[in-house]
């Protein structure tokens, strides 16, 4: 990291703004980025100024390793907070507390003891209720909206106030954020109803297509947050601002423009009455229900048909010497939306729908945390299982090694399902695979030794997963993490057995590269090092 740029924690980094901020600011920062997913699946290219933070924000005891780590590595001077929950169900979710309130609040607690400047917290203007026809949302307007997601954020904006008096600290209000993939779901589901089948159906407009809210670009909250930033030393302790364009823009907008780009030619939308409209999706959602599905449409979206949020974010532009760029306006930028659409239907299709599909707690954050949990007792449990005398046929080289470097073996593949598990990413294991693989060839072991010592590890893990309460129901994810797994462990196992006993070893560039392990300190240094690599800090 180059010691030289300011300190920057970013929250909730694997997200869509996240991602889009981290990749702008690689240059102008020492980033230290706190996320569930990998870095990897997070689509976040390696970088020398980003040190990438697994961990979950409602747990303490994961941003107090957070804590140690920044201080470790030269500090870090601002927080954003991007990190919440949201899903369409308008459900009184647990995550919302939990992620939202108590998440936020403990990362303030770790934003003071890291010794920040400037800590900025990303609310919505969903939090505050749609205002009378013809007034307007202004940094004043209270955030009063009154459903699961929006009583969390205000919980959360309240929260803020308390710490002000340690740093200086800005709420953000929200509006519709989008890019030139689109990636803003309610948008992407109009424009795929609107431009993708040409029936008369995806002209159907609820109400008289006057639902409106305001949409601001990606790039533009960027360069807000970059802003706000710059002029921390100028700003109160306490401040509200919001990112957005003036006004609000209304499906119908929405649908005249975009047609015109895709089709060449501004079509006429179809009004669909409220009366008929709200009936309409209690039967398509029961309807979905009986397949087993869930549309992204839900009954309670009827009461907003027709509504708008139309915003006057006048204070904060004068107040930031900031406003959105006139070429990034929802209505401009519909035409790079078309042309991605169009010409990359497929990255499209894939980043949106990946975002449709999006949890609020993973399950592989789940598992991981179990399989830490259970780790010493599920290790015992298979060096056990190895050295029971009814297996000495299976597992005679195992046997012979002394018990604490067998241990250590075992230790260290867990802690590589375990990082498989965590990152989501099958590389590590496979190249460790690959390395053993050739290492055992040398010293004798059968190839049905090292697949019986695989299958005995993947099997005792799967059943110490399964035997957990939070577990049930769960086979098939077991199986995908667990199972799959090892299979490919397995299949490369005989891969490479297969041309080893084809080929002299000492022409295998892998034979001949291996360092020999002989004692269980030097695995012990590697295990040490996988738990740094996959652990909650880094």
């Amino acid at each position: 990291m180059d010691k030289k740029l300011p300190g920057l924690l970013v929250t909730g980094a694997s997200g869509f703004i996240g991602r889009h901020f981290i990749i702008a600011v690689t240059k102008k920062f020492r980033l230290f980025c706190l996320a569930r997913r990998s870095q990897k699946e997070a689509g976040i290219p390696v970088n020398e100024n980003i040190k990438w933070l697994q961990a979950d924000i409602s747990k303490w005891e994961h941003l107090l390793r957070v804590v140690k780590y920044v201080k470790e590595n030269g500090g870090a001077d601002y927080v954003l907070h991007l990190a919440g929950y949201y899903d369409f169900k308008q459900d009184d979710n647990i995550a919302y507390e939990r992620t939202n309130v108590t998440g936020t609040r403990y990362v303030l607690n770790m934003s003071q003891l890291i010794g920040i400047k400037h800590f900025i917290f990303t609310s919505s203007l969903a939090a505050c209720k749609f205002p009378p026809y013809d007034k307007v949302l202004t940094e004043e307007s209270p955030p009063d909206a009154d459903f699961p997601y929006a009583r969390s954020k205000r919980r959360g904006e309240a929260v803020i106030k308390g710490y002000s008096n340690l740093f200086s600290c800005s709420t953000l209000r929200l509006a519709a954020v989008y890019s030139d993939w689109c990636e803003y779901p309610p948008l992407y589901i109009l424009l795929k109803s609107w431009l993708t089948t040409g029936d008369l159906k995806s002209r159907v407009l609820g109400g008289k297509g006057e639902s409106a809210v305001p949409y601001i670009h990606v790039k533009d909250l960027v360069k807000m947050f970059l802003r706000v930033f710059e002029r921390t030393d100028s700003l109160p302790r306490l401040n509200t601002f919001i990112a957005s364009p003036n006004g609000s823009v209304s499906h119908k907008d929405l649908f005249k423009t975009a047609t015109k780009y895709y089709y060449g030619k501004e079509m006429t939308p179809i009004p669909l009455p409220k009366f008929i409209a709200g009936p309409g999706l209690l039967l398509r959602s029961f309807v979905y229900g009986l397949l087993g599905k869930e549309p992204f449409e839900q009954p309670w979206m009827v009461k907003y048909i027709d509504l708008k949020l139309s915003v006057d974010a006048s204070a904060t532009y004068q107040a930031l010497e900031w406003e959105p760029t006139s070429r990034y306006h929802i209505l401009r930028r519909l035409l790079f939306l078309t042309e991605k659409m169009t010409n990359h239907h497929i990255n499209w299709t894939f980043r949106n729908e990946a975002l449709l599909k999006r949890v609020a707690y993973r399950k592989s954050g789940t598992i991981f945390d179990i399989l830490g949990e259970i780790r010493e007792k599920t290790v015992e449990d298979i060096t056990a299982e190895i050295l029971k005398q009814e297996n000495a046929s299976r597992f005679t080289h195992y046997r012979e090694m002394d018990v604490g470097l067998l241990t250590w073996y075992v230790t260290m593949l867990y802690q590589l399902i375990a990082t498989t598990v965590r990152n989501r990413d099958r590389s590590l294991i496979h190249n460790y695979v690959q390395i053993i693989s050739s290492r055992r060839f040398v010293e004798g072991f059968g190839v049905e030794e090292l697949k019986n010592f695989l299958k005995t590890v993947g099997k005792t893990i799967s059943s110490a997963l399964l035997s957990r309460p939070e577990m049930k129901d769960m086979e098939k994810t077991v199986y995908d993490y667990i199972y799959l797994t090892m299979q490919l462990t397995i299949d490369e196992v005989e891969d490479t057995y297969e041309i080893l006993e084809s080929h002299p070893p000492e022409k295998v560039p892998e034979v001949a590269s291996v360092d020999d392990l002989g004692n269980s300190d030097d695995i012990k240094r590697i295990v040490r090092a996988m738990e740094d690599l996959c652990s909650d800090s880094l």
